[in-house]
């Protein structure tokens, strides 16, 4: 099967990631975790995280009994964490190697968190931590990637490894120019 027909079987969704850091985040903070808590922390009614906290329940991810705290089951708690550890990894990516804005980097790494495999997150992980460092070789990297960033060097699509047919630079500038519309 192809990979974008695949979207739909991760895990949990976008949304479904969410609920369950809106409940490991509750439980750190007071203990514990009820759907009228949920619903204040998320900005949702109280109905709609009922309902997916169904969901939840059918997939394994939490234990709740109507009226009842919420809690998270093994598996609840390990992709709370990992979207939660994810999100980090890649907001430090975008922010201090990419030098990508705080805004934009914390509203990426919020889209993609619970998308990217644990096998690419832990290189991610170690590509960020080998960059951070303040070796000669990352200095001398990370000062030629600001330089390269800074002064848009032109694209020949006919001499570049990565283009084929079209500059894929000038693609993603002309949405930022445009605000992405």
């Amino acid at each position: 099967m192809e990979v974008w027909k695949r979207f739909n079987e991760k895990e949990v969704t976008h949304s479904m990631a969410h609920y369950l850091q809106a409940v490991a985040g509750l439980k750190r903070d007071k203990g514990y975790a009820r759907v009228g808590d949920i619903a204040d922390r998320l900005g949702v009614s109280k109905s709609g995280v009922t309902s997916m906290l169904r969901s939840l329940q059918s997939r394994g991810l939490v234990d709740h009994e109507r009226y009842g705290c919420v809690e998270l089951t093994q598996t609840g708690k390990q992709l709370a964490e990992r979207t939660e550890t994810n999100r980090q990894v890649l907001f430090l990516f975008f922010r201090d190697i990419l030098g990508v804005s705080d805004d934009i980097s914390r509203e990426d790494a919020c889209m993609i968190e619970h998308l990217v495999s644990p096998e690419a997150m832990v290189q991610l992980l170690r590509l960020t931590a080998l960059l951070s460092t303040e070796t000669p070789v990352v200095q001398r990297f990370r000062n030629a990637f600001h330089h390269y960033r800074r002064d848009r060097h032109e694209c020949d699509v006919n001499d570049c490894e990565i283009c084929s047919d079209v500059c894929l630079r000038e693609s993603f500038e002309r949405d930022v120019v445009s605000g992405g519309e």
